[in-house]
Formats: C-alpha cells, sequence, structure tokens
C-alpha cells in the first residue's frame, strides 16, 4: 500500500503542475523517473481490460495487490493488474491537485493577469532544456524541425482570440481627482470584477481595447469583454461592483446596463479541445491547461468545474463529464500514437515539441496591448515600476521551480544508476 500512496504523491505534483498553464504533467513525470512506465502503463490498456474487470478474481487480485504489490507476479495478467493499480493511484492524486488548482489558479490568472504571465514564461521557458536534453542527435536537420515548429506556432498563436462568446459591455470609471499624467488602460493593468449570482464565482472583465486616458480626465467610459466565454458572463446591471490593477486609489466603477452576448462553447469543441489538451499533457513539455488557454477554453472549463463541484449546477457538470469523456478517449489513443512516435523517430518528435514549446513563448509575454480587432501587440516593459519587478520576481521563480525540479530528477537519475 506504500507504494501506491507514494504513486498518489507523484499524481499530485503531476496534477497541481498540469492545472497551471506552464509546466506539463509528462515533465513531472519524466523528473520522478516514472514516464517510461506511464506510457507503458497506458499503452497496455485495451477492450479487453475492461472484459477482464468484469470478473470477480480480478478484483481479488486487484484487492491483494493494493495491500502488496509484491504479490503481483510476473505473469501478463498480474502486470496488467499492477497497471491498473499504477494509474489508479497515480490519477487520483492528479485528480485531486486538479479540482484545488481549479479553484484557485483562474482566481489569480484574473487578478494578477500580468505576475502570472510572467510566471508562466518562466516556467515554459525553463521547461525548453527538457526535451533539449533528451535528444540524441542535434545536428542541423534537427534544428530546421524546431525552426519550423516554432514559426508555425507563432503564426498560430499570433491569431486574434476568438471571443464571439464573451459577453461585452461598458462601465463607467471616475477618478477621485484629475489624473496628473496620461494614464493607459489594457488587459494586463485593469480587472473589473462581477459577483457570482446566486453565491457562483466571480466573473472578471478587462478592457475590450487598450485606451489612453489624458491627463485631467476625472472619468471615462470603457468597452469591457468578459475574460472567458459562456453565458455566466451575461450580468445584470449594477454586478460589476469591484476592480483591481493600476488605477488611482478611490476609483469607483458605475455598470448602468447589462452585459450581453455571452454564448457557451459547443459540447463538441469542448471535446476536441480535453483530447488535445490531454494529448499534450502526456507530452514531457507541454501543459494541458496551457493547450486550453491557447483554445480559449480555459476559463471556461476552470469556471465549470467550480460551478459543478461547489454550486452543484447541472450545465456545469454536463461540460465537465464532456471533459472527463474527452481525457479518458484521448488517453487510450495518444498513448498508443505517442510510443509509437517516440519509438520511430524520437529525435524528430522531440524537435517538434521544442518549437511548439518556444513559438507559444509569444501567448505568455505579459506585457501586451489589445488592437480593435482583439489582437494582442506585444510592447516593451513600461520601466522598472512596480508592475515590471513583480513580473520579473514571478518570472525568475517560474524557472527556479522548473530547473530546481530538472535538477532533482537528474540526480535521482544518477543515483538510482550508480545505487
Amino acid at each position: 500500500m506504500k507504494l501506491w500512496l507514494t504513486n498518489a504523491g507523484r499524481g499530485l505534483l503531476m496534477g497541481l503542475s498540469d492545472s497551471i498553464p506552464g509546466v506539463s504533467g509528462g515533465t513531472i513525470a519524466l523528473i520522478l523517473g516514472i514516464y517510461p512506465r506511464l506510457i507503458e502503463a497506458l499503452g497496455s490498456l485495451s477492450s479487453a481490460t475492461l472484459g477482464r474487470l468484469l470478473k470477480a478474481d480480478t478484483w481479488r487480485r486487484v484487492a491483494l495487490g493494493f495491500k502488496d504489490p509484491d504479490t503481483l507476479d510476473s505473469g501478463a495478467e498480474d502486470q496488467e493488474i499492477f497497471h491498473l493499480l499504477f494509474l489508479a493511484s497515480l490519477g487520483m492524486g492528479a485528480a485531486f491537485a486538479i479540482v484545488t488548482g481549479a479553484r484557485y489558479i483562474p482566481v489569480l490568472l484574473d487578478l494578477y493577469p500580468a505576475q502570472m504571465r510572467g510566471l508562466f514564461l518562466g516556467l515554459v521557458l525553463a521547461s525548453v532544456v527538457i526535451p533539449v536534453r533528451m535528444m540524441k542527435v542535434r545536428d542541423p536537420l534537427m534544428w530546421g524541425i524546431i525552426g519550423a515548429a516554432t514559426l508555425v506556432t507563432l503564426w498560430f498563436v499570433g491569431l486574434p482570440e476568438g471571443s464571439s462568446g464573451n459577453a461585452r459591455g461598458t462601465v463607467a470609471l471616475s477618478f477621485p481627482a484629475p489624473i496628473s499624467e496620461e494614464l493607459t488602460l489594457g488587459p494586463q493593468s485593469l480587472t473589473l470584477l462581477a459577483s457570482g449570482e446566486g453565491g457562483g464565482r466571480d466573473v472578471a472583465f478587462g478592457p475590450a481595447e487598450s485606451l489612453t486616458v489624458p491627463a485631467g480626465a476625472t472619468g471615462l467610459e470603457v468597452p469591457v469583454v468578459a475574460r472567458m466565454a459562456g453565458q455566466a458572463g451575461n450580468i445584470s446591471a449594477g454586478s460589476i461592483d469591484d476592480l483591481r490593477g493600476s488605477m488611482p486609489e478611490g476609483t469607483r466603477v458605475q455598470q448602468t446596463e447589462a452585459t450581453t452576448g455571452g454564448v457557451d462553447p459547443a459540447l463538441w469543441f469542448i471535446f476536441l479541445g480535453g483530447m488535445v489538451a490531454i494529448s499534450a499533457m502526456m507530452l514531457p513539455g507541454i501543459s494541458g491547461s496551457f493547450v486550453l488557454l491557447l483554445l480559449g477554453l480555459y476559463h471556461y472549463v476552470t469556471h465549470s468545474l467550480g460551478e459543478a463541484l461547489f454550486s452543484q449546477d447541472l450545465n456545469a457538470a454536463l461540460v465537465v463529464l464532456t471533459m472527463i469523456s474527452a481525457i479518458g478517449i484521448g488517453l487510450l489513443t495518444f498513448s498508443r500514437v505517442l510510443r509509437w512516435l517516440f519509438a520511430r523517430a524520437p529525435d524528430r518528435t522531440l524537435a517538434v515539441l521544442v518549437g511548439l514549446m518556444v513559438g507559444s513563448l509569444r501567448k505568455l509575454w505579459p506585457f501586451v496591448e489589445l488592437a480593435p480587432d482583439g489582437r494582442e501587440v506585444l510592447q516593451p516593459p513600461p520601466g522598472m515600476d512596480g508592475l515590471t519587478i513583480s513580473v520579473l520576481l514571478t518570472f525568475t521563480l517560474g524557472c527556479g521551480l522548473v530547473l530546481a525540479f530538472e535538477a532533482v530528477g537528474r540526480r535521482a537519475t544518477l543515483t538510482s544508476r550508480h545505487g
């Protein structure tokens, strides 16, 4: 039983990493030395496994193996049971961490968007080291593949975000006194919060485009858009009652009209996003949550998970069940594809992965302004002010966490080889 509790702890670390749009659970599995066993266990599952789970003798062996793994021999059936216990204990730890992370990480993303982007930038940038070190061949062909994958990813993440399903409206900001200098309002400098209806989770809004407020202004109207797609963003007048960001102290917000236009993503798109996300989670480098973020589903899915668990919302539960189904099918199918790719072309697979990671860094740059078409325009840091310093701190933290985990993993691998 001690083995499975330890394994649940590994799953906890994997789930925690995958609830953050930065490091993948596959990376943590690689660092912890269980990645080959994970891919082997997932690849061993089949429809025949389900049939054997209907037999009482299989469950008797499962119970014995849970109490004492040493009772399982090297035979095919007992090895299958070992794989099931391995995956179940890993999954329980990961599920607990994902549920916990889904409750808090999106809130931090809403309240501290630039700082959290700095953290994710550090996590992903430092994680590039891991697949690069796994490559046994680094010839011009591999660097060419990395370059091509990087360019394609840069183009993809630079496309305007689809926000047709995000609720929109207008709020009025009033300053306590005429501002003394020009002020720029962008997605990283202003967050507006609406209290969740019926005790539900708060809904965050941001400026629909970057605005410049001239010196001497006492207020302005700001077009806003919900940070996530979905009907939860359709809120009544007066619901937006709090603001956070780089605003003059005492600034007040007033919402005189309801926000409208929020449409829930289609279930088929959520299913597809879940399939792609779980596939990314299994790769050593890309986080499943990061893929959901790129697809515009991260906030919606985590919001739905919270509503299903803590508010017993049936529509949200349907979203969660759709995502769970996608994860299950994705695990069973992509694990086989991944085994095939790593068996036939490991270095080329890793080269594409590196390109995807490097290209995706564009999406995580903390300092951006929004163009009228919804496209993010990268900006240099505004100077060594409080925002820039806090972003540098979270960036350094992200890099440090990954490099520390990677160093511990390499030390453990060397110890096991020579011990």
